[in-house]
């Protein structure tokens, strides 16, 4: 399927950069051009993680100068507070504001499946693009995407591909996709007929994260050392949080790893028609609000204003959602949510992945406990689902939960009823010490209760043991979704104090000085 679809290269689709052209005050054919490449930009306005205003303005600066081609790099739909309610639509209402060239499909853009993207891909004024995956309904494009595009930037043309990282489907539990097995083989095939078609440049952008394309990356670092490709860009904030030694070897090879950066690739085109590339960093933080984006922006916040900000209850300790306090141990909310769901279903056991946590931040107590905070935290649209299963299917699943602590995985599991004792210093599946449920260690063959989200369910994050479990019903059984549920416990019991209590423990961990 892959040869025949992937080695044919499809009709070239051509986008003119009519508005750069129009703000530059040089006229066309001039030897300068900006590629502008920013990507996981899931708030609207925001210092850390991006903001829509501010880049706006950025983008208008380097337009007045010279033609610009801006390149989205996706991981942009979800997840947000906003977004767990209209599915990513306002940042495509943004974007088309801000006239990309074009956006790279990215993992993140799968949050609300296949049908939903197709949607945002047919709001959007410009293409997505995604060049390594087939949807196998079509045997081609998911609908509403294109595999490649060529955007004319002053007298140059530009080829942009996108690829997804391989753990999508995987991580998102995405079922009508598949991924080329050899992407940089794939990549190859398609920059070389866009440089035969006559293309200038060529460029390739990832989605987040630099540690998923690892196995990859000396490859793709070849294709620019060798020609193949003139630029590689991605964007992960949490790249210094990880041991990578490899980093970038190609100077081409670029990565954004702060919230708040764009990466600017100022090309110079010499009379031989030679080109060299200086590439910098800009901050959004630089600049002033654009007025216009702004007001829309504003729009959105007034609309939600009045639901988000309804208090919920008091919050009396302290506690962390940042990646490390999240994804690598026992975490105070996460039990608290892991409780929420195994009471409502009335369950022996509950976990959900770490993953499903989002907001990244800290609280410090006393705090009023909002609806806009639970939205934060928990926005992705999920459902209870109580499942039987047989103690090897727990042990499994909590062994592919521990399989990649030291990259901060969001498959790490948040329990309720059960007390793990690990080792992440052991091999991944040799990592579970004990495994106890009601201080009775698991029996394989013993069935118990779990309530869990619909996303494990299905076998999302690699819990592919629990395929093929159907379903029970249980009292009391809703279509609420998980945020919802989390919203009610915390008002009913006006106040919280969630804690550490021993659930999930590191030996590893206890035995370092």
């Amino acid at each position: 399927m892959f040869g025949k679809v992937f080695k044919s290269v499809r009709r070239l689709q051509v986008l003119s950069l009519t508005t750069a052209l129009l703000l530059s005050p040089i006229a066309f054919g001039q030897s300068e051009y900006f590629i502008v490449y920013v990507s996981e930009m899931t708030e609207m306005d925001s210092d850390t993680k991006g903001s829509y205003p501010k880049l706006a303005s950025l983008l208008n600066q380097y337009r007045s100068q010279s033609p610009v081609a801006f390149v989205s790099g996706g991981g942009n739909l979800a997840p947000s507070t906003l977004s767990s309610l209209d599915m990513g639509s306002h940042i495509i209402d943004l974007l088309n504001s801000l006239e990309p060239a074009a956006m790279v499909v990215g993992k993140r853009e799968f949050s609300f499946y296949e049908d939903q993207l197709s949607l945002r891909a047919y709001e959007a004024a410009f293409p997505f693009v995604t060049s390594n995956s087939i949807d196998t309904l079509t045997q081609g494009n998911l609908d509403g995407t294109v595999d490649q595009i060529v955007v004319e930037l002053g007298d140059l043309q530009l080829g942009i591909l996108g690829i997804l990282p391989p753990n999508t489907l995987e991580e998102y539990n995405v079922k009508r996709m598949v991924l080329a097995e050899n992407p940089v083989e794939l990549i190859r095939q398609k920059a070389e007929a866009l440089r035969a078609s006559g293309v200038d440049l060529i460029i390739m952008a990832y989605s987040c994260c630099y540690r998923d394309y690892l196995n990859r990356y000396a490859e793709f670092d070849e294709l620019l050392a060798s020609g193949v490709l003139d630029l590689a860009l991605g964007k992960d904030e949490h790249l210094l949080l990880t041991d990578n030694p490899e980093m970038m070897k190609h100077p081409n090879h670029i990565w954004i790893a702060k919230g708040d950066e764009v990466a600017i690739v100022r090309i110079h085109k010499d009379d031989h028609n030679r080109f060299s590339f200086i590439v910098s960093m800009d901050s959004m933080n630089s600049y002033e609000a654009d007025a216009t984006v702004l007001d829309q922006v504003d729009d959105y916040n007034r609309r939600l204003d009045s639901l988000l900000s309804e208090p919920l209850g008091r919050l009396n300790t302290d506690f962390s959602t940042l990646l490390p306090n999240t994804r690598t141990q026992e975490n105070p909310f996460g039990n608290f949510i892991a409780d929420v769901l195994r009471n409502h279903a009335n369950a022996d056991i509950a976990f959900f992945n770490s993953g499903f946590i989002r907001a990244e931040r800290n609280y410090v107590a006393p705090l009023e406990l909002t609806r806009r905070d639970i939205l934060a935290e928990l926005p992705f649209r999920d459902h209870v689902v109580l499942l039987e299963v047989t103690g090897a299917q727990l042990l499994a699943a909590m062994e592919n939960s521990l399989s990649q602590i030291e990259d901060m995985k969001g498959r790490y599991l948040q329990v309720s009823g059960m007390e793990v004792v690990y080792d992440s210093s052991q091999d991944p599946g040799k990592r579970v010490i004990a495994l106890n449920v009601r201080g009775q260690a698991v029996q394989d063959n013993q069935i118990y209760r779990l309530a869990t989200r619909q996303f494990i369910a299905n076998g999302g994050d690699g819990f592919d043991m629990f395929i093929g479990v159907k379903p029970i019903v249980y009292e009391g059984q809703m279509t609420r979704l998980v945020s919802d549920l989390v919203i009610d416990a915390i008002q009913v019991a006006k106040s919280i104090a969630p804690k550490i209590e021993g659930r999930l423990q590191d030996v590893a961990q206890v035995e370092r000085p």
